[in-house]
């Protein structure tokens, strides 16, 4: 009988697991389970004991079958001396200003994988594996290399960039995928099962499909060679108009939400990267009820995803109730 890992593991190989994994590959934390487990943000955020009890909360008090962590998409731009806003019990951290504005400026080492809480991140990975190892696979994350771009050098720049300066750009995530690739190994050695690779500004809100493909999909594409654990891509918005050059970049899986043509990830996707989502998580995991979160749950696997997950991160102030509905509906196939 397959654990957890494996069925979820299995499910980004596109080997038949029975019914696909419910997962939180995106931050999977609410206020109601940081009051069920006594770990609370931004504690939490600099601790890799409470990290990793809060990232598996939603497993111990819900039945979720998998844990992610860390929680925000700061830990690289701290380490490299970002000012950051550490927020609240029910807000994550934010970058106050973007450090560099030229790709020039921009210097690293294997000495930063000692700076800030890289090494805390690491750290809370081999105790999440060691603790869970076998019981639920061990997600861990890295900001994509387009959107640690935006938090680098600023969204503005690397959209002007993008339109005016194309070598300025390739240079800049040229920069980015190498931290990427040294940042996501290190997390491998440390146990990681899974890496969560997180590229909210590559949304097609954003940018165009074409850019996408010209500039971030072959960052992707090295990016994910250069592991050897499954990756998982999380892009927010419509990216319909991506997934003709996402089925080319050998990750193991996309996370999508509501917005992208599902029936056209499927007929490009299935079979070569495994389709994630799309359980919308404003509409229906924080406003609907929990009959909705079944339904809803219940027409994203038949619609063909292979890991049922919400649309995004989850917001803090959803309900167990809804939760509970999402894995219920995975589990009565």
């Amino acid at each position: 009988m397959e654990n957890n890992t494996q069925r979820l593991v299995n499910a980004l190989k596109h080997k038949n697991s029975g019914r696909p994994p419910v997962t939180g590959l995106m931050t999977a934390v609410t206020v109601d389970l940081m009051d069920l487990c006594g770990v609370y943000w931004p504690d939490a955020h600099s601790d890799a004991e409470k990290m990793v009890k809060l990232a598996a909360a939603a497993f111990e008090f819900y039945g979720l079958e998998s844990m992610k962590l860390p929680f925000d998409m700061t830990v690289e731009a701290e380490g490299l001396g970002g000012n950051i806003d550490f927020g609240t019990k029910s807000q994550l951290p934010q970058m106050k200003t973007h450090l560099f504005d030229d790709p020039a400026e921009f210097l690293f080492g294997r000495e930063l994988l000692e700076k800030g809480r890289i090494p805390l991140v690491l750290n809370a990975v081999e105790i999440a594996k060691k603790r869970y190892n076998n019981i639920i696979p061990v997600v861990s994350s890295i900001v994509g290399p387009f959107t640690l771009g935006t938090t680098l050098f600023g969204i503005e720049n690397m959209m002007i960039w993008m339109i005016e300066e194309p070598e300025i750009i390739q240079n800049a995530l040229e920069l980015t995928t190498d931290l990427c690739i040294m940042y996501a190994k290190e997390q491998e050695n440390a146990g990681s099962d899974i890496i969560q690779i997180g590229e909210a500004a590559c949304s097609g809100d954003l940018i165009s499909g074409d850019d996408y493909g010209r500039y971030i999909a072959p960052c992707h594409k090295k990016l994910c060679a250069e592991i050897k654990i499954p990756t998982v891509v999380h892009i927010c918005g419509n990216i319909t108009s991506h997934l003709k050059y996402i089925k080319n970049t050998g990750m193991s899986g996309i996370s999508m939400d509501i917005k992208t043509d599902i029936a056209q990830a499927v007929d490009l996707l299935k079979g070569n990267t495994a389709i994630i989502g799309y359980v919308p998580v404003l509409e229906i995991l924080r406003d609907g009820t929990p009959e909705q979160v079944f339904e809803m749950s219940r027409e994203c696997i038949k619609s063909g995803v292979d890991v049922l997950n919400a649309g995004c991160a989850w917001s803090s102030d959803i309900k167990g109730e809804n939760i509970c509905e999402m894995i219920k509906a995975a589990k009565l196939i």
